[in-house]
């Protein structure tokens, strides 16, 4: 079953976060193990309170690649790059429909 990784943040520093996508790109596997399948720099909030401007969806082919890669040496390497560059940020990890 497919998994999707979901972020949501508004960039505060776009060097930096340049910076981020630079080297997040290698480190999520994009294009070989993970899909980006919505990158919306201006999302609009239609329910709850305080989340950021842009999302960013990310699909992997299960919940365990999905947590594999995301807490590799690689990605933690340059997750705190995006922290540092974005507020408001969250991140949520869910299974898709089977």
């Amino acid at each position: 079953m497919s998994a999707y990784l979901i972020v949501n943040y508004d960039v505060d520093d776009a060097a930096k976060y340049a910076e981020y996508q630079g080297g997040a790109m290698g480190a999520l596997r994009i294009g070989t193990e993970c899909d980006v399948v919505v990158l919306d720099p201006d999302s609009t909030q239609v329910e709850g309170e305080g989340a950021g401007k842009q999302t960013v969806v990310l699909k992997f082919e299960s919940i365990e690649k999905a947590k594999e890669i995301y807490e590799s040496g690689e990605y933690q390497a340059i997750v705190g790059t995006r922290h540092a560059a974005t507020s408001k940020h969250f991140a949520v990890l869910v299974n898709g429909l089977s």
